[in-house]
């Protein structure tokens, strides 16, 4: 009776108080957070595009190589002049910020680099 006290305080501890010693919860969604990345960034896919379907056109960049050259890439694309003609800008945003911001998303994200 005893260890069965023993053992139930201790699977309450790790399950509620100690989460670190819980299993591991289910891997975040790369979809999900590039989605969330974006959209703090700034980011607004211009009609009728979405953010999944952004998200899809991310992979695109994967073969440039590394966030900085996706960033490189991205930063082309977001200037004022190019807001409306542009599937996703950051419209009123620092144009280098939200470069950075879709490379290192996209890289992490769509590319799968942790």
């Amino acid at each position: 009776m005893r260890a069965r006290t023993i053992i139930a305080i201790i699977t309450v501890t790790c399950g509620v108080l100690l989460p670190g010693c819980s299993t591991a919860g289910s891997p975040p969604d790369p979809k999900a957070e590039w989605t969330a990345a974006m959209k703090s960034a700034g980011f607004v896919p211009n009609s009728p595009r979405t953010y999944d379907e952004m998200f899809e056109a991310a992979k695109n960049f994967c073969s440039a190589g590394s966030a900085l050259a996706i960033s490189g890439l991205a930063r082309t694309v977001l200037t004022p002049e190019m807001a409306d003609r542009t599937a996703m800008p950051a419209r009123g945003k620092d144009p280098d910020t939200a470069a950075k911001a879709y490379g290192d998303a996209t890289w992490k994200w769509a590319c799968g680099h942790q």
